[in-house]
């Protein structure tokens, strides 16, 4: 998943962590949401410390929303959080993912080697997933082409090129069973599990909506306290930031009753009001990339310098200055589509009035 955390920037370290020890910082196994649904903390690097795996039991048997980080310690708290909800792998008859970063599909092997559920995604999240050596290799290289166009100075890349060969070992491999359009059924819940489609975090994100029990599984696009990556880079939509504010439109029909659960953070509810929060922060964004331009920044690397994050610029991980340059990236592209800004061809790409 990628988030931000001030808003923006260290989302990479969500969505693909640093390397770190599996025992997480914080200790949570889960908990009961509701009658026949069960909320999972999957342990993984980062420092969320967890995503979480929600069950839904049926009549046709279990069905799970999100997986976890690939790591032994996930593994085990997944499979002891099906006990919990007193099922077994053996009741799994299906996986959906909101999106196939690595803290939400990770687990995906695993499934597969274990159980004889199928997988489900969106069609668009196929960007995501790299089944073979060739695309991999692509996919590193077209990240390394992206950081030049962006203006990154030669000693930094240097710097990220172990970090781009660590991205590579995580990068998820899994292809899914079923493809999931928008409004379609989940298979197995009697037409009670339903897919919202929902790009922006990435182009295939997916929010399913319980329609009897009155929730909706948000993965990464809406959290209530962090705001979630919007990124422009290699394998994202052309226009993310414009995708991702018309998807958080998509959320506002579902009645107010309803209960938000996330795949980080904690449940939440008044749902519109965290809509409206998470549209107001991107407005402000906007005006400040558009203030940098105003002022002289020119790439997107000298921009994302300019603007308010959580943490020092210079404080950065490799994996949370890639996430802001994208961050950047891609509210420059927004304000250049409303004519505000202009793109000018590199490398590196320049902005201007």
């Amino acid at each position: 998943m990628t988030h931000s955390w001030s808003n923006a920037a260290s989302s990479a370290e969500v969505t693909i962590p640093e390397p770190a020890a599996e025992k997480p910082t914080r200790q949570l196994e889960g908990f009961a949401v509701c009658s026949g649904v069960w909320a999972s903390a999957i342990p993984f690097p980062s420092p969320l410390a967890y995503s979480f795996s929600y069950t839904l039991r049926y009549p046709a048997g279990l069905v799970v929303v999100d997986l976890g980080w690939n790591s032994d310690a996930a593994w085990d708290a997944f499979c002891r959080g099906l006990t919990r909800a007193g099922g077994s792998l053996d009741e799994v008859i299906g996986v959906v993912a909101t999106h196939a970063h690595p803290d939400h599909y990770g687990l995906a092997p695993r499934i597969r080697e274990h159980t004889g559920a199928w997988i489900g995604t969106h069609p668009a999240e196929r960007s995501q997933i790299r089944v073979d050596e060739l695309e991999r290799r692509e996919r590193v290289a077209a990240i390394g082409r992206w950081l030049r166009e962006c203006g990154v100075p030669g000693t930094v890349l240097a710097d990220l090129r172990d970090e781009l060969t660590r991205l590579d070992a995580v990068l998820p491999t899994v292809k899914p069973d079923i493809l999931l359009t928008d409004g379609a059924a989940v298979p197995g819940t009697g037409g009670r599990l339903m897919a919202l489609h929902t790009p922006g975090h990435t182009p295939g994100s997916l929010c399913f909506h319980e329609t009897e029990r009155d929730l909706v599984f948000t993965g990464d696009h809406v959290l209530p306290k962090v705001t979630p990556n919007v990124a422009r880079r290699p394998g994202s939509d052309p226009d993310p930031l414009r995708d991702f504010v018309s998807s958080l439109g998509r959320l506002r029909h579902l009645p107010d009753s309803v209960t938000a659960l996330p795949g980080h953070e904690w449940p939440f509810d008044r749902l519109t009001d965290r809509l409206d929060a998470i549209d107001a922060h991107h407005h402000t964004r906007l005006v400040e990339i558009e203030h940098a331009v105003r002022q002289g920044c020119g790439t997107v690397w000298e921009v994302a310098q300019a603007v308010t994050w959580a943490r020092p610029f210079p404080a950065f991980t490799p994996r949370s200055l890639r996430s802001a340059l994208a961050e950047t990236y891609a509210h420059l592209v927004r304000l250049a589509a409303d004519g505000r800004l202009v793109q000018r061809p590199g490398p590196p790409e320049r902005w201007d009035l």
